[in-house]
């Protein structure tokens, strides 16, 4: 950058641009921010579904639930439920929290053992004995471990939410940005004023004026009018691993918010694709994503109906699509190859967007967010904080892109043509598959280091959440081969095998349910926690 960043320029509203403004604004009060929102640009407003990382936001902001969850329609959300994926009639789930590891003798590689001596066993026998929070979202209840007493679960990290993100945005709008002193200018974007050393020189409006900043931040969408049109920032496509590229999104009236208000984002694999159901206060946020290589547009609006019409829905109702309105969106996967050039920053989808199966959208906002953060804080910005910057929002999206994909290429179906190519066409990159599946010899002999350096398996904790979507796909993280070649060299370094699963680890499993459940029984349901704590009574 020229020189210290003074002012600043949001381009674009919605929840990128509201967020982005609530942050930088909480963060750097003494640099003047400006937002510039066409009154005339439709938001997409898709992102209704967050993960537990969003508490870091909101605590950044100084703001507690009871200051914007009814404002905005929010619910809780305790974890993904993912049905249909491995197969039809299965269901996994993917919960917030920490997985409690207590006495076992080597993690998660506990269950991997007690899997691989009972084929048979249910994959949810992983969750239900790695996280307290799986009673909970069985019944739908809220219980908020205001004392403690679910061993990894904490109320205000691992709890996340649904929420109209429209409605957020607006709500940091009024309630966090223009307190904080952000300049709101309703007007179209006519023009992005480039000098000739590539640098923007500044912006002009519709009605005539130019706005100047230091740097000025993409919140424009698709469109991504700074980033990509103006500073020719190339595209890359995901749509080699994530063919996906449409969806149809509706709003479905409540029949019975008791039952269908549940603690989950549900997300159902059907012929070509996946529906998302995401239950605010006052409605169910619903959408299809689909790929139209494999069917047309009208195809799947019928298949989409047949669906919101059968009872894979919590309640029955065969006229339920006949009472919705549906919209079509174009899903555009991928990233430009920078988010930072020269003085502008894309957020949101003007940068990189991965279709929400992982409820990423508005996660990929915050993380860069906070790397933006982070980068500003130097008083001055040299060129070796940008490249930083870049190689780290790179690796994020990419990540995002891996861990989505894992959870079609793992699956067994084959009923379409659709998950026929998903599972038998798409290239992964190398990294999973060379680490944990091709190069078992090698990765097994750095598992034998570390065990003869700790003397137990490690935890695989740096594998993220991706072991429990393997563990729904059926699909060990973790080698049996891996486990008898440690197995030998403990034994050749202490004279005894160790133990990995135990009578002992089984019997604190089972008592750990139990009492668990007696601390759910008397529990509210999510809707009554809602009711009574939240809207004060408002059904």
């Amino acid at each position: 950058m020229k020189k210290p960043i003074e002012k600043i320029i949001i381009c674009g509203g919605g929840s990128s641009g509201w967020m982005s403004a609530a942050m930088l604004s909480t963060q750097f009060p003494n640099i003047e921010i400006a937002l510039v929102e066409s009154p005339d640009v439709p938001i997409i407003g898709v992102g209704e579904s967050t993960l537990g990382t969003i508490n870091q936001f909101l605590g950044l902001l100084g703001l507690k639930d009871n200051d914007w969850m009814e404002y905005c329609n929010a619910t809780y959300k305790l974890a993904i439920k993912f049905s249909n994926f491995y197969e039809k009639g299965k269901n996994f789930y993917y919960p917030f929290g920490v997985k409690d590891l207590q006495n076992t003798q080597a993690g998660a590689t506990d269950w991997y053992c007690k899997k691989v001596l009972n084929p048979d066993l249910d994959v949810n026998d992983f969750y239900e004995n790695f996280y307290s929070s799986m009673p909970m979202i069985y019944q739908s209840k809220i219980f908020d471990n205001a004392e403690g007493q679910l061993p990894g679960f904490s109320w205000g990290n691992d709890s996340a939410y649904h929420m109209d993100a429209t409605l957020f945005g607006m709500y940091l709008k009024d309630k966090v940005c223009i307190p904080n002193g952000v300049v709101h200018i309703p007007n179209h974007i006519d023009e992005v004023v480039l000098g000739a050393d590539g640098y923007i020189n500044g912006i002009r409006l519709q009605n005539g004026d130019t706005l100047e900043a230091d740097l000025y931040i993409d919140c424009t969408g698709f469109k991504s009018l700074l980033l990509e049109q103006t500073m020719k920032v190339p595209f890359e496509s995901y749509n080699d691993v994530l063919p996906n590229n449409k969806a149809w999104i509706t709003h479905i009236p409540y029949a019975d918010k008791e039952k269908e208000m549940e603690n989950v984002t549900n997300c159902t694999a059907i012929g070509n694709g996946w529906v998302w159901n995401i239950p605010l206060y006052n409605r169910i946020g619903s959408g299809y994503v689909f790929s139209t290589k494999f069917t047309t547009e009208a195809e799947a609006l019928q298949e989409y109906k047949d669906y919101l019409n059968s009872d894979e829905m919590t309640i029955k109702n065969p006229l339920r699509s006949e009472v919705c309105e549906f919209r079509l969106i174009d899903i555009k996967n991928g990233v430009h190859h920078r988010a930072w050039e020269k003085n502008c920053v894309g957020v949101g989808l003007s940068y990189a967007f991965v279709e929400p199966l992982e409820s990423t959208g508005l996660l990929s906002v915050q993380e860069l967010l906070l790397k933006l953060c982070e980068t500003l804080h130097n008083k001055q910005i040299n060129k070796i904080h940008i490249d930083n910057f870049n190689y780290i929002t790179s690796n994020i999206m990419d990540s995002f892109k891996n861990f989505v994909a894992y959870h079609y290429v793992f699956s067994s179906r084959r009923d379409t043509a659709y998950w026929q190519h998903i599972t038998q066409n798409i290239e992964m990159d190398s990294w999973m598959l060379d680490r944990k599946f091709k190069d078992i010899p090698t990765a097994a002999n750095e598992l034998a280091v570390k065990l003869l350096q700790t003397h137990h398996l490690p935890a695989d904790a740096s594998m993220g959440g991706l072991p429990d979507i393997l563990v729904g796909l059926n699909t060990l993280p973790i080698s049996m081969t891996q486990l008898d070649i440690v197995t030998q060299m403990v034994k050749a370094r202490t004279g005894n095998l160790p133990d990995f699963y135990t009578q002992q680890t089984q019997d604190y499993w089972d008592q750990k349910k139990e009492y668990i459940e007696s601390l759910i029984e008397t529990a509210p349901s999510h809707y009554e926690y809602l009711k009574t704590n939240i809207y004060n009574g408002k059904a």
